[in-house]
């Protein structure tokens, strides 16, 4: 039986891994940049899971965002990803739990994020995890171009 993977922040160090593995399940790409920018966000939530090798199986990025009222908190998932040797193994709800608990201490009241409509896995995923579809965002993603599903869910 293998031992349980960890959850861990995201350092600098794991950026390579993290864009190796947005290749390997095609996320629309983020430069190394842009992983770097995000750490150094006060309002990001940026977690890893790791074997205990410490290698990267899975990710997730998101942000905390101050609504127009100034008062209210919202959340946005960026990119959530799961090695294809470790899906359908339960880590990705893992990883989206934490994310949770983290959205919760913070008051956060309803997170966001926009996925493929082709992405029928993932739609799944967030469906199971009450969220609903808000809107069809036409032309959202290129590489290839395809239209994209805003959706939310409060907390």
């Amino acid at each position: 039986m293998s031992k349980p993977h960890r959850i861990r922040p995201i350092e600098p160090a794991h950026i390579a891994a993290l864009i190796e593995l947005g290749r390997e399940t095609n996320l629309s790409p983020w430069a190394a940049h842009d992983y770097l920018s995000e750490l150094k966000d006060k309002n990001s939530i940026m977690l890893r899971l790791e074997t205990d090798e410490n290698r990267t199986i899975g990710f997730i990025v998101g942000r905390l965002i101050t609504c127009a009222d100034a008062v209210a908190v919202d959340a946005e998932i960026y990119n959530i990803a799961v090695s294809p040797e470790h899906q359908q193994e339960g880590n990705g709800q893992m990883l989206f739990d934490e994310f949770l608990r983290h959205c919760r201490e913070r008051d956060v009241r309803r997170i966001w994020l926009e996925v493929r409509v082709s992405n029928e896995q993932a739609i799944a995923f967030y469906v199971r995890n009450s969220f609903a579809v808000q809107q069809l965002r036409k032309d959202l993603y290129r590489a290839p171009a395809e239209d994209g599903f805003l959706m939310s869910r409060t907390l």
